[in-house]
């Protein structure tokens, strides 16, 4: 993908991300590129945060979501799964005020997919109203195969795209999704080449200023109303969950085995 922050005049900077444009389009842009964007606590409160300053400004009508670099965000920070069970439930938290914030913003969102889309990094782009995937990318949900449920609330969204099996197969498999997968099983809306990522997010951008800005902010906000409706059903048990097996021994097989290419061996919890 194409490092372009620069190009702007305009550029707003968070710890793990910035903000550039301006007008009604802006670019949300994770930019840790040499750690693949991986995302940590810090990442979820820089979402929230800009999500709440661009929904503060009443110019901003789209917002394009990428990551600088090789890869949209290749999950969470290794350094993350050492946190205690209280920071470790305190994160999973944050994620669902993230995905929250991100979901329910007055813009329309378009996240720019491609190369690796890890756990975090596959979830994250459920949240926004389009994706556009290039073939560069390699996706896998692997929560489960690490000992740890799918947590921020990301459940409904994603069965909300693919539906219960397809879901249940991504998450339960591990499997590595290509953009043609993705695009087939409807996580995607399009495919395009890389260097077409951008441009392609930038017209569906044209299209959406081409409508009345009240009609489409009322229209993403009812058809969210209506789709949504039961998500928070889960979510109180989310970072519960979380806060568990984040102390599991077999969280811990579960990883080593994942990480190592081993058989577990599983202990009568």
């Amino acid at each position: 993908m194409p490092s372009e922050e620069h190009e702007y005049a305009d550029v707003k900077t968070y710890p793990t991300l910035l903000i550039t444009g301006s007008g009604p389009v802006r670019h949300m842009v994770f930019n840790r590129p040499e750690i693949h964007n991986a995302f940590s606590m810090q990442s979820c409160r820089d979402v929230e945060d800009a999500c709440l300053d661009l929904d503060r400004d009443p110019d901003v009508r789209v917002v394009i979501v990428r990551g600088a670099g090789k890869s949209l965000s290749a999950g969470g920070e290794l350094k993350e799964f050492g946190l205690s069970t209280k920071q470790f439930m305190q994160w999973a938290r944050d994620g669902v005020r993230m995905m929250d914030r991100l979901t329910n913003m007055s813009a329309i969102t378009i996240c720019c997919c491609h190369g690796h889309m890890i756990g975090s990094g596959a979830i994250l782009p459920t949240a926004c109203d389009f994706r556009i995937g290039s073939p560069s990318i390699r996706m896998k949900i692997n929560e489960v195969a690490i000992g740890f449920n799918l947590t921020w609330n990301a459940l409904p969204p994603l069965i909300q795209l693919v539906g219960p099996a397809k879901a249940k197969e991504m998450l339960l498999f591990a499997r590595t999704y290509l953009a043609s997968d993705l695009l087939t099983i409807g996580y995607l809306n399009e495919v395009v080449d890389d260097a077409d990522l951008i441009p392609t997010a930038e017209r569906y951008a044209a299209d959406i200023l081409r409508q009345p800005p009240v009609t489409v902010a009322v229209t993403k906000a009812s058809i969210n109303a209506y789709s949504k409706a039961l998500d928070r059903s889960v979510q109180h048990m989310d970072f519960i969950a979380s806060g568990f097996m984040s102390k599991s021994p077999n969280t811990e097989i579960a990883r080593s085995s994942y990480f190592n290419k081993t058989d577990p061996e599983y202990v009568d919890e």
